[in-house]
């Protein structure tokens, strides 16, 4: 998105909400944090937090609304049907085909389940509670998985830059 589309986004915001001020600053700050978005992605989001919200959005609204849209419907699993997902490949792989199990289930499951140990998962005596624990597990992976698509991708590797150069592990898988 350019600068010119970003005032467009930000007029349509100042005619629909009357107490929604724009200055250059502001300008500044939201073409910085919404420039990687293209317009029409950005546009359509603006649409649908206006007639969602009584309030005006911030940036990282838009950026949750711009993610929701352009996540495609068979990505959003629900933890039930993650769990369903691992079921199924301990029906028909059991303990000892990990590999085929996790390459049939969708990646954030086979994440999930990777994380828990696939043995573990089969060969549990107590099913509840390792569903359970699965269910929680996933919730938390999907979330932190949403909050990094939300990060510009600029963003992004500049927290990676400063992790290798001040020597800070990554959360994920505990790489640097």
């Amino acid at each position: 998105m350019v600068k010119s589309e970003i005032a467009k986004l930000l007029a349509v915001l100042a005619a629909s909400y009357p107490k929604f001020e724009v200055d250059e600053i502001k300008q500044q700050v939201w073409y910085e944090m919404l420039q990687d978005i293209p317009y029409q992605i950005a546009q359509v989001a603006v649409k649908k937090l206006i007639l969602e919200s009584p309030y005006p959005p911030a940036i990282a609204d838009i950026r949750k609304q711009v993610a929701e849209i352009t996540t495609p419907k068979g990505e959003q699993l629900d933890p039930a049907e993650a769990w369903g997902e691992v079921e199924k490949a301990i029906r028909h792989y059991g303990s000892y085909r990990e590999e085929e199990a996790l390459a049939s289930m969708s990646p954030a499951v086979a994440k999930v389940a990777k994380y828990m140990g696939w043995r573990e998962i089969c060969l549990s005596e107590e099913p509840g509670v390792v569903r359970g624990q699965f269910l929680k597990m996933f919730s938390q992976v999907q979330e932190r998985e949403k909050k990094e698509a939300l990060l510009p991708e600029k963003l992004k590797n500049d927290i990676a830059m400063l992790a290798n150069k001040h020597d800070f592990k990554l959360i994920e898988g505990g790489k640097k």
